[in-house]
């Protein structure tokens, strides 16, 4: 019986994030209906073999300073994994460029969505993505001076049993996405 290559779980599970990510392009606009479209991409994970773990949700409406974004990365969200410098020095590039003169868009948009995925692995040496989605909008009740942030952080595994079972329908359906951008 041969052995799968040590990457192969690796391979599979950015697979699965991909597809997720595809459908849920298909379905929704990422950057003006974010919430939808990330609620869409968890559906893809989990119709992929994909397990959600820990995950973390909060919502805050605030005046759109400075301070927020220091507030959503000093770690109010308690996380899947040990403290991440990298996740830091993105935080600490994002306030820096927050003060360039020619960056003051950042501070005015009324609708975007940011999702980054990190790769570690847990406790069992299992890979593991590691998922911090921010969607911001403008607050309904006061859309001149407020906004609604929803923020999501959880860890991502690959279910292995799932996903064997799943294994042809996601290589075809990822297939299939490749055949369209070949149009």
């Amino acid at each position: 019986m041969p052995t799968k290559p040590a990457n192969q779980p690796w391979e599979d599970l950015h697979a699965c994030l991909r597809l997720a990510q595809l459908e849920a392009n298909q379905v929704h606009d990422r950057q003006q209906d974010g919430q939808r479209w990330f609620n869409r991409f968890l559906q893809g994970l989990e119709n992929s073999g994909v397990e959600v773990i820990e995950r973390t949700t909060k919502s805050i409406n605030c005046v759109p300073t400075d301070a927020v974004f220091q507030d959503v990365f000093n770690g109010w969200i308690p996380a899947p994994q040990r403290r991440n410098l990298k996740f830091e020095r993105v935080a600490n590039d994002i306030l820096n460029g927050l003060k360039q003169p020619d960056l003051a868009l950042l501070r005015s948009t009324s609708a975007s969505s940011h999702l980054r995925i990190e790769f570690d692995l847990d406790d069992s040496a299992s890979p593991l993505a590691i998922i911090f989605n921010l969607c911001c909008s403008t607050d309904p009740d006061a859309p001149r001076t407020r906004l609604a942030l929803q923020l999501d952080h959880m860890g991502a595994k690959l279910d292995a049993r799932a996903f064997e079972a799943r294994r042809v329908q996601v290589e075809n359906r990822l297939q299939a996405h490749s055949d369209l951008d070949q149009l």
